[in-house]
């Protein structure tokens, strides 16, 4: 009668069933840290973008009312290093119901609206930023 010999180890399916899911984890791990990245960027413009904005409206708020033009202004692309981005500024009359208005109430809406299209983005987005100046 022959006796067998049981072998301790792996056998060559195994060892491929192993890989397999090795290099699956792997894989999704590294997804992972690509979508990451992406959102991470993606905070990072929308940051810069709220600043921009911010900083035309407070330059704008800083004028007398008096002083502070109505009107728009369209700059397609700020100085360096915020060449991605393209800021419109609004100044308009608006009325106590906060309604566009044609002649001056006493009070002025400032709105600046930057946009921006990052690499590999099909649509454009963008940020407004609005604020009242009444008449003092």
């Amino acid at each position: 009668m022959k006796q067998y010999k049981f072998q301790v180890g792996f056998t060559l399916v195994e060892t491929m069933v192993g890989i397999l899911i090795l290099t699956t984890g792997l894989a999704m791990a590294l997804q992972i840290f690509s979508v990451s990245f992406s959102v991470e960027k993606d905070n990072q413009l929308r940051t810069q973008a709220a600043l921009l904005a911010q900083e035309k409206v407070e330059s704008l708020y800083s004028q007398s009312y008096r002083d502070l033009a109505v009107g728009s202004v369209f700059e397609s692309q700020l100085s360096p290093p915020f060449e991605l981005f393209s800021r419109d500024t609004i100044v308009i009359y608006v009325d106590a119901n906060l309604e566009d208005a044609v002649v001056d109430s006493g009070l002025k809406k400032i709105e600046v609206v930057v946009s921006w299209r990052a690499a590999f983005q099909i649509r454009e987005k963008s940020i407004t930023v609005a604020r009242l100046v009444a008449e003092k």
